[in-house]
């Protein structure tokens, strides 16, 4: 018995548990029910399985094909003229003559939390009743009843009365065997590689993967951890609705004192900080107006640290309704999995707009979480409206760091500016420049108060329209492509097209700003460029 989640399980029924609760991933499921059909073998126990779907009594056994399901003639499914009807398997359970283990599938929807329905809550309530009923029945007997499904939510009146073990995400060590086994022709670094490839998965999704990666040809290792990288990507935008990024080569213009500290953090990870007993904060809040960078700067912290991020919308799981704190629950434990990974939280803010109790439940399992986690996770959280926060969020212990990011300066709006143009005219590109001092100065002066999603905005329709005026409408493609000159007069044109945020909802903005810095620490220094307000001669000498 090498599998943790059977051990758990069998663990417990030493300990004389009648009623035990698994939560398993419904693509582990039939790997599960050949693990304790294996063990129930092994220990000659007979092993039963039960689903709702069919209502039949299935017995399990394993072969060389893998698993058996013979049905049990003893249970017959009665006429279904009431809803209880259909779980008429517990009383037969209770009473049979048959022993050993039965595998319940598809009954926690009715032990979960309380429902308005009055048919489904007495339904759930004769279901509870059973359930003990059973329990106390069986007490001397070699009965165990085993309830499965994808999520073990137990309502807190018979939580009690039933231990709950839940599969974890396979850890390195068991992707380890398990590829050994799929691949056997592999090295020992590739199947390392391809294992630090697979963490977050589970071995069923692993398994699928490498399938779907060598279907059509041969591929190399090298080959095989990319595809496999991309399909857990694609897979945990699926599952979890986020989105896994491997470190980008992200550069940011100004914010050098939150950049400043996101150095020290990575020097937070090493193994000599660790001997000190130092540690990463449990969380940083950037706050600030939209557009100001918050996100970006998250992206730029994944580049700095050199770890993968986890970008999360807060505000989305209040559409999960009863799920969403399961969807928390499983979110959570992956970000603990993988462990060295940055959990960026976009618009916090908006999953309290609310202030009801889904919103406060959700704190609470984040609260908890950052509390006692020991995985070095880096959490970042974006806000614009501080206020909306729970205040034991914003405590030290939670969110240790607190960052104001304000509108760009002149100098940092010179930087972004760079970035942006880098991407369309070459002479910007390798720290070059295409513009005079006072170009920059009067572009500068105009983009006052743009923000740093509204200057790339700028220089992007800048782009088409200098593209549009380079080439006609019927141009045939080009063997070499002549560069694409961005002129002042282009963005001073595009930037007259544009109403910023800032100009358009000015009190709104400015509130926001004002009250980011009564809570957070600046992300720039004074600006000390040649194109701040400072270093303007008034008088005209030079």
């Amino acid at each position: 018995m090498n599998n943790e989640l059977t051990k758990q399980i069998f663990g417990l029924i030493k300990l004389n548990n009648k009623l035990i609760a698994v939560e398993s991933p419904l693509q582990e499921r039939v790997r599960l029910l050949i693990n304790l059909a294996s063990e129930c073998q092994r220990l000659d126990i007979n092993c039963y399985l039960w689903t709702l779907e069919d209502d039949a009594l299935q017995q399990l056994s394993t072969n060389e094909e893998g698993l058996s399901l013979k049905t049990v003639n003893q249970y017959q499914a009665s006429a279904k003229s009431r809803r209880e009807h259909y779980f008429e398997i517990l009383r037969f359970w209770k009473t049979t003559d048959l022993e050993g283990i039965l595998i319940l599938e598809g009954i926690f929807p009715w032990l979960g939390s309380a429902t308005t329905d009055p048919d489904f809550f007495l339904t759930a309530e004769w279901i509870k009743s059973a359930l003990i009923n059973l329990k106390l029945y069986n007490c001397n007997a070699n009965k165990t009843a085993i309830l499965l499904g994808s999520n073990a939510s137990l309502s807190s009146d018979i939580a009690p009365e039933v231990p709950t073990v839940i599969q974890q995400l396979p850890a390195t060590l068991e992707i380890n065997s398990y590829l050994s086994q799929v691949l056997p022709d592999y090295s020992h670094s590739d199947i390392h590689a391809t294992a630090n490839a697979s963490i977050g998965m589970y071995l069923a999704d692993i398994g699928y993967g490498i399938r779907q990666a060598i279907a059509n040809h041969e591929i190399t290792p090298d080959e095989l951890v990319s595809q496999l990288s991309a399909y857990k990507i694609e897979l945990f935008k699926r599952i979890y609705s986020i989105q896994f990024l491997q470190p980008p080569a992200t550069p940011i213009g100004g914010l050098e004192l939150m950049q400043s500290a996101f150095k020290t953090y990575k020097r937070l990870l090493t193994t000599l900080a660790k001997a000190y007993n130092l540690r990463l904060p449990k969380g940083i809040l950037l706050i600030g107006p939209p557009g100001t960078g918050k996100s970006y700067s998250a992206k730029a912290s994944s580049a700095q640290l050199g770890l993968p991020l986890i970008i999360l919308e807060w505000g989305s799981f209040r559409s999960y309704g009863n799920l969403a704190e399961y969807k928390l629950k499983s979110l959570l434990a992956l970000v603990d999995r993988i462990n060295r990974v940055i959990l960026y939280l976009d618009d916090f803010d908006k999953g309290f707009a609310g202030d009801d109790d889904l919103s406060k439940r959700l704190a609470g399992m984040l609260l908890t979480w950052m509390q006692e986690r020991t995985s070095e996770v880096l959490i970042i959280a974006s806000a614009n409206n501080i206020q909306w926060l729970p205040p034991e969020l914003t405590r030290s212990g939670r969110f240790d760091e607190i960052f104001k990011v304000d509108l760009p300066n002149y100098g940092e709006r010179h930087e972004i500016f760079k970035i942006h143009l880098a991407r369309f005219d070459p002479r910007f590109r390798d720290r070059g420049d295409g513009y005079s001092e006072e170009e920059w100065k009067r572009l500068l002066k105009a983009t006052q108060r743009c923000v740093g999603a509204e200057i790339q905005a700028i220089v992007e329709r800048a782009a088409v329209s200098s593209f549009c005026q380079m080439f006609g409408d019927d141009v045939s493609p080009l063997q070499e492509l002549p560069p694409l000159g961005i002129t002042l007069s282009a963005l001073l044109a595009a930037r007259q097209s544009m109403n910023p945020l800032a100009i358009r909802e000015a009190d709104r903005v400015e509130s926001m700003r004002n009250i980011a810095a009564l809570h957070g620490l600046p992300s720039s220094p004074i600006d000390s460029s040649i194109y701040s307000l400072g270093n303007v001669d008034i008088f005209g000498e030079t």
